[in-house]
């Protein structure tokens, strides 16, 4: 008997793979980069600076003043 992971999992396909990997790739900005240098993907512009502050770890953020 089956297990309800395998019987509903699709097998992998590397070709998906590839082009999801391609598609971040051309999201990504475009930055000079050295040879070997890592790349990160997941990067887009630059981090704004954080304009919210917390009371305690549990409160809602609110603007800071």
């Amino acid at each position: 008997m089956m297990d309800t992971i395998t019987k509903y999992a699709k097998p992998f396909d590397v070709d998906q793979h590839i082009l999801a990997y391609w598609l971040m790739f051309c999201r990504a900005p475009s930055r000079k980069t050295g040879p070997g240098e890592p790349v990160d993907l997941g990067e887009i512009g630059s981090i704004q600076e954080k304009n919210w502050e917390r009371l305690t770890p549990y409160s809602p953020a609110e603007p800071s003043k």
